[in-house]
């Protein structure tokens, strides 16, 4: 099991950890939701991911954390994140605890991305509260954590011909499209726990 105290941990290894800083007038603001779910009866962590309504005009029917752009109207990226979350699934702030946050990510669409670590509270219900928001997400799935984690899950490859990165990772999980953003934080994450080297991230 993942806990809170092995979290903060993680946070503190990857400070170093983010993509290299690029001019930021050129990416526009977004954050993402990383939330731990913890089972204190099976001593087992797991992982809430959403995959993407496939008609949506960027990202279509890709696996991703709750999260988005930056809105004027959000203070902080901390906000953009809560707000999100909770459009996306119907999973308010009182159901979670922030841990911190990952370094920042880029993204060849366009965006740097701050993850946010979430730790779900054993006091919530949250698994009579989530849904998925109809016009945004296909579906909510919350694998085993060690299944996103461990790194004999992990691959290295090229990335779709229609993507501008040079190279992206890939989660061999269930036959779901895990890459990209959502894969390559999840290696920081491992190797952030430990379980792992650090990879190399600048794949744009």
């Amino acid at each position: 099991m993942i806990s809170r105290q092995r979290l903060f941990k993680c946070i503190d290894n990857t400070i170093n950890s983010g993509d290299t800083v690029r001019v930021s007038s050129d990416y526009s603001q977004a954050s993402i939701l990383v939330i731990f779910i913890n089972d204190e009866e099976e001593k087992t962590s797991s992982i809430l991911i959403t995959q993407r309504k496939k008609n949506l005009r960027k990202h279509a029917g890709q696996v991703a954390f709750p999260g988005g752009r930056k809105e004027d109207s959000d203070k902080n990226l901390m906000d953009t994140v809560i707000r999100e979350t909770e459009e996306e699934i119907n999973l308010s702030k009182d159901n979670y605890e922030i841990i911190g946050n990952l370094p920042n990510f880029y993204t060849g669409t366009g965006y740097v991305v701050t993850p946010f670590i979430a730790l779900m509270k054993s006091t919530s219900n949250w698994a009579n509260v989530i849904y998925s928001n109809p016009e945004e997400v296909e579906k909510i799935f919350i694998p085993e954590s060690s299944l996103l984690l461990s790194p004999e899950f992990h691959i290295r490859e090229k990335p779709p011909i229609s993507s501008s990165m040079l190279m992206t990772w890939r989660i061999n999980y269930n036959n779901e499209n895990i890459w990209g953003l959502t894969a390559r934080v999840l290696v920081t994450i491992s190797a952030g726990l430990g379980l792992r080297e650090f990879p190399p991230c600048d794949d744009i």
